[in-house]
């Protein structure tokens, strides 16, 4: 055992003197090298699940994905010194990343999702929910059947300290209804989301966007613009909102495409090193459709690349064919990894 590392007092420091997105992502990785440092690996363990539950809110999610790695190796060298809080933890998130990120190949996924099973099986207090409820989103993209087998136990698992928050918890409810189609259902859930009743971090802003995606498609997001300036004024906060934005622009572009040429200039910034790839396919898709419709009617002709992108034109008419295809690879390599055209088709739709 290594010199004892305050764990504690390390966490405080960081969020208290970092502000939250990539500067305390740095933070965490500083601390985590000093951590390693110390020798203790209880420390070493317990800053990268830290880490693993908090970048996300605010950065790319896929940043924390070799820490989970080195989290499990350290585990693996290290039981008597890994607890089942931060072990659950850790497995929790990295099987969350199977869903945005399609490099992670489906027998890896499924290796992940069994090592959270085996973990939440020990622990309990609601982390079987938390298991299933990952595994419904997951497995929408890829097996229907599989996907209702997860729901269902989901659905009828106890809550506990390890479930996920109500508030997410009924988005996914709401969300899995409108991906199986049934609309009227997925609106009755989301009622108490739209009063006010269940919020987090992440909550209305999500459930807004799932339901303006739907609407788009079915061609009535005119009569919803009073919730797109909602997700406008509260859900573009940071690059985890990534996806957000695309859904705004892709928005704009049936309701106001010159606004959504400048939130397109605004925002187009957070892609540049952005690893998650579903938020990547949301805003590509969202910045496709507002070229369209910009170069369809005539409008403004020239666009900046952020810094970053070493891109040599700034025609509209070329960034439309340049997200196009920046769309259609995302989608491909999600259905490529899935076995689906689950991407493909809802780009299709766009």
């Amino acid at each position: 055992m290594g010199t004892k590392f305050d764990t504690k007092e390390a966490f405080w420091n960081i969020h208290n003197n970092t502000k939250p997105g990539p500067e305390r992502t740095r933070a965490y990785i500083k601390t985590i090298k000093e951590a390693d440092e110390s020798g203790d690996p209880y420390a070493m363990m317990h800053m990268r699940a830290d880490m693993a539950v908090f970048v996300p809110f605010y950065d790319d999610a896929v940043k924390i994905l070799p820490y989970c790695a080195e989290f499990m190796q350290i585990a693996e060298e290290h039981p008597e010194a890994a607890t089942a809080d931060d072990v659950f933890t850790v497995t929790r998130e990295a099987s969350s990343l199977a869903i945005i990120l399609p490099q992670i190949e489906l027998p890896l996924c499924e290796k992940m999702f069994a090592k959270m099973e085996e973990v939440a099986g020990h622990i309990k207090r609601g982390a079987i929910r938390r298991l299933h409820m990952t595994a419904t989103e997951f497995y929408t993209y890829i097996d229907a059947d599989k996907a209702k087998k997860h729901y269902d136990i989901f659905n009828n698992e106890k809550m506990g300290m390890y479930s996920a928050c109500n508030a997410c918890e009924q988005h996914l409810k709401v969300w899995y209804m409108l991906k199986k189609g049934d609309v009227k259902l997925a609106s009755e859930m989301a009622g108490r989301i739209f009063r006010g009743g269940l919020v987090c971090h992440d909550i209305p802003w999500q459930t807004y966007a799932v339901f303006l995606e739907h609407y788009v498609d079915t061609g009535c997001v005119n009569e919803h613009v009073p919730m797109l300036n909602k997700l406008v004024k509260g859900g573009l906060r940071d690059v985890s909102d990534l996806a957000n934005a695309g859904t705004v622009l892709r928005c704009l572009a049936a309701v106001n495409p010159e606004k959504g040429l400048s939130f397109l200039q605004n925002y187009w910034k957070w892609t540049v090193n952005m690893w998650n790839e579903q938020s990547l396919y949301f805003f590509y898709k969202g910045a496709w459709c507002c070229l369209r419709e910009i170069n369809a009617n005539g409008g403004k002709t020239t666009l900046c690349p952020p810094q970053g992108l070493n891109i040599d034109s700034n025609t509209t008419e070329f960034f439309e064919e340049w997200f196009y295809k920046k769309a259609v690879e995302s989608a491909g390599k999600f259905d490529k990894r899935n076995s689906t055209r689950f991407y493909m088709e809802d780009l299709k739709r766009a």
